[in-house]
């Protein structure tokens, strides 16, 4: 199966750690974004540096479609958590991810999806690797921890929890051409004062071993895909070539 491994990150930090698994690695910029290609093993790698919000994950995801042939598309960083039982440094894959805005319309007389799951073949691969744990993540653009305000965490069937501002987009965009999408997620804070110095400390080595995890995820899948497409094509050739042999018999 051909394609890049296409790491959609919001922030130069988490960017740079999913660079740092590959080989050859060449950054560039990519219009007003930095752009990070290279390979894992024979795998081409592209890690986009988007920034923050779904407008710029949506618009980049969006572009990789385009422009980089992606196999896999990965929103990809560290995340808040409002659960305290949410341990910083817990590694979550997305189980589900919940655009908050698009779900809390209520009732519409259309249809508009803001829940996304990640398709299960994937999801396993990354779980397959140890350290991750599947979860729920809330695309939700506002703290962690408000005193007005707190994302709605009534409904999230226990597990981890993770509260980011890109996944949902990433995820809706690559569903609608029909890519295979994770979200990989670090816990770095639960909304504390001293959270930008909380999220330095989870950059460090949770984040790298997430872009290890990431690494041997997307090759364990990629491999399977493509062994399952040249198994397709040889039942479909075996089947070609008893039809021609019938035909032979019968002539």
């Amino acid at each position: 199966m051909e394609g890049t491994v296409v790491v959609i990150a919001a922030h130069a930090f988490e960017a740079r750690a999913a660079a740092g698994v590959g080989r050859g690695v060449v950054k560039e910029p990519w219009g007003s974004w930095m752009l990070y290609r290279g390979e894992m093993w024979d795998i081409p790698l592209a890690v986009i540096r988007c920034g923050p919000g779904k407008v710029a994950a949506a618009a980049a995801t969006q572009a990789a479609i385009q422009y980089l042939d992606p196999a896999v598309i990965l929103s990809f960083g560290v995340a808040g958590s409002p659960d305290l039982e949410t341990e910083a440094g817990t590694m979550v894959v997305a189980r589900t991810v919940v655009n908050v805005a698009l779900e809390e319309l209520g009732d519409l007389p259309f249809e508009i999806p803001s829940r996304f799951e990640s398709p299960i073949a994937l999801r396993d691969a990354f779980l397959n690797v140890p350290g991750g744990v599947a979860g729920l993540v809330l695309c939700w653009e506002g703290q962690v921890a408000s005193p007005s305000e707190r994302p709605p965490i009534e409904n999230t069937d226990g597990g981890p929890l993770a509260v980011d501002w890109e996944s949902a987009a990433v995820a809706q965009v690559a569903q609608m051409w029909d890519i295979p999408w994770a979200v990989l997620k670090v816990i770095s804070d639960h909304g504390e004062k001293d959270r930008l110095r909380r999220v330095a400390v989870v950059a460090k080595r949770p984040l790298q071993w997430a872009a290890e995890v990431f690494r041997r995820a997307c090759a364990e899948f990629l491999t399977e895909e493509l062994n399952r497409i040249e198994g397709q094509d040889s039942e479909a050739a075996g089947r070609e070539e008893q039809g021609e042999d019938r035909e032979t018999s019968a002539g």
